[in-house]
């Protein structure tokens, strides 16, 4: 009996354990002739995982080879908006967008 209970607390325990969701960002626009491409992830209040973005770094250096470029994309910045509120004023879910450049 002792032995079924450690065996389901262990359980338990690993279970509570799991690592944060990994999220990765999308490809949500771009500029072919400017070379500029958008990499762009949603996150939440209650989620305390954010985006990775070495995924989005490498999907952008992906696009920008399908476009011609040699030269590996680099930051040129980001910009974050809140898309939704709760009633307290706080925000529950941000969108932000990462701009790199293909040219170098």
């Amino acid at each position: 009996m002792r032995a079924g209970v450690w065996a389901i607390a262990l359980f338990g325990l690993a279970a509570c354990g799991g690592g944060d969701p990994v999220v990765r960002p999308s490809e949500s626009g771009g500029n072919r002739a400017d070379g500029i491409v958008t990499m762009s992830s949603t996150t939440s209040l209650y989620s305390p995982s954010g985006p990775d973005w070495r995924v989005g770094q490498e999907g952008a250096a992906k696009r920008c080879r399908s476009w011609g470029h040699d030269a590996a994309p680099t930051f040129a910045g980001w910009r974050e908006k809140c898309t939704a509120w709760d009633r307290y004023g706080r925000c529950l879910t941000t969108l932000e967008t990462r701009y790199y450049d293909c040219q170098g």
